[in-house]
């Protein structure tokens, strides 16, 4: 009980956080919330795999994290749309900095810190690791800039997204805990069950239909329900991703910074793998 009472109180300490910045705050705030997560989801992850014996320069990877963060907000705050334009010049945007300029950069810059090594032990290991911390992390959790300003209902998207992914999380917790005996992966998270991950699709279905409000236009039910099917499935999927790392570099949590939920990383993988797909949807569905 008294680690469900630290998860719980925690977790009320994050909604108040994630209500104050979604609907009372400034989107810079929003934008400087944001990137605070992502930095210290980086650091986590980049610290979690230096552990495991994977080289990678931290200061260095996480400040990179951070540029790619601000760029994306820049597009996304600033000048949203999805057209490439001239990095330089009439026309210049963020999109052009982030496709045209920031990757191969981030490419050349990680193999010179690679360069100034005294050996080539774990190279290949130590670059592959840094791209796809940047990607899995920043690239990911960026997609929250882009839900936010597509429209004028951009903050209650995003309250959706993170209500039915969420709670899909509290199903499959309250759900494998109370009846789960089948193990779903057991090589990859001895603790996660068929009974919890039916119990999260359940809860994020449950959360769609209830909330479908927040989406603004009326939507059919059954339309609603699948979406907040598919949504539970994909946050599961990012859940049981995350444990496949923690898995291989042999920890529990990716740190202890929120008492009875782990770390930032713990909290925010399954919405790592929702927010671009939902996204996708909004844009193309």
């Amino acid at each position: 009980m008294s680690t469900l009472g630290r998860r719980l109180a925690t977790s009320a300490i994050l909604s108040s956080l994630i209500l104050l910045t979604l609907f009372w705050l400034p989107l810079w705030a929003f934008a400087t919330v944001l990137t605070i997560f992502i930095t210290i989801a980086l650091t986590e992850f980049f610290t979690m795999v230096r552990r495991r014996g994977i080289i990678v320069h931290r200061p260095l990877s996480v400040a990179l994290g951070v540029v790619f963060t601000g760029l994306v907000a820049w597009r996304s705050l600033i000048e949203p749309g999805l057209v490439p334009s001239p990095a330089l010049g009439p026309g210049a945007s963020a999109i052009s900095w982030m496709w045209d300029i920031f990757w191969p950069a981030t490419i050349v810059i990680i193999f010179i810190r690679q360069f100034m090594r005294e050996n080539t032990f774990e190279a290949l290991s130590g670059l592959a690791t840094t791209l796809f911390g940047l990607a899995y992390i920043a690239g990911l959790l960026s997609y929250f800039f882009y839900i936010r300003t597509i429209n004028e209902r951009g903050e209650w998207l995003l309250l959706f997204l993170i209500l039915v992914t969420k709670m899909g999380d509290a199903g499959a917790y309250f759900a494998g805990n109370l009846i789960g005996r089948h193990a779903l992966v057991p090589r990859i998270s001895p603790r996660k069950t068929w009974e919890g991950f039916i119990g999260g699709l359940a809860a994020s279905g449950i959360t769609a239909v209830l909330a479908q409000g927040l989406l603004g236009s009326p939507i059919a039910p059954w339309r609603v329900l699948a979406l907040g099917l598919v949504l539970g499935l994909f946050g599961q999927l990012g859940d049981l991703a995350e444990s496949l790392i923690k898995r291989d570099c042999q920890v529990s949590d990716t740190s202890g910074l929120l008492p009875g939920l782990g770390g930032v990383l713990d909290v925010i993988d399954s919405l790592l793998f929702t927010a671009p797909l939902f996204y996708g949807i909004l844009i193309y569905g």
